[in-house]
């Protein structure tokens, strides 16, 4: 019910607009230029697949109980995380995505903060002393 009612919400309607406008944001079309190019370079997802069969190994190694086996692998993972994350490409991305995440941050401090105060005026209003009943307090208001 509460689903229905939201989704036929104006109030629906705007936060689609928003997205849109964010969406059309330069920090969120670098980011998924970005992420499109790490996506597609062969640099990067061999790289990426070497590390999964790394971190295979070093589950096997584990259950099997060899230690100085893991200890190699641990190093050689640390190794090509090292030479992925120091990739140009990545970089990039993951400097966009730090640009991204605090404008959305940002967004949602800024929505906070302004709900914030618009419901504490609205649901905080200034009483009259008395108690508003027509008088059996005694008040007489």
């Amino acid at each position: 019910m509460m689903s229905t009612i939201l989704s036929e919400h104006p109030l629906r309607r705007l936060v689609n607009q928003f997205v849109a406008r964010l969406q059309a944001c330069e920090e969120v079309q670098r980011f998924r230029l970005a992420e499109q190019q790490v996506r597609k370079s062969q640099t990067v997802c061999q790289l990426i697949e070497e590390i999964k069969r790394k971190q295979k190994e070093w589950v096997h190694a584990k259950h099997y109980q060899r230690t100085e086996y893991m200890k190699q692998l641990e190093q050689e993972l640390e190794q090509l995380q090292e030479r992925l994350d120091n990739l140009p490409i990545v970089r990039e991305y993951q400097q966009y995505q730090v640009d991204v995440n605090d404008l959305l941050q940002l967004i949602q401090k800024v929505v906070v903060d302004t709900i914030s105060s618009k419901i504490e005026i609205e649901t905080n209003p200034v009483m009259p002393s008395g108690c508003m009943g027509g008088g059996s307090c005694g008040c007489q208001k």
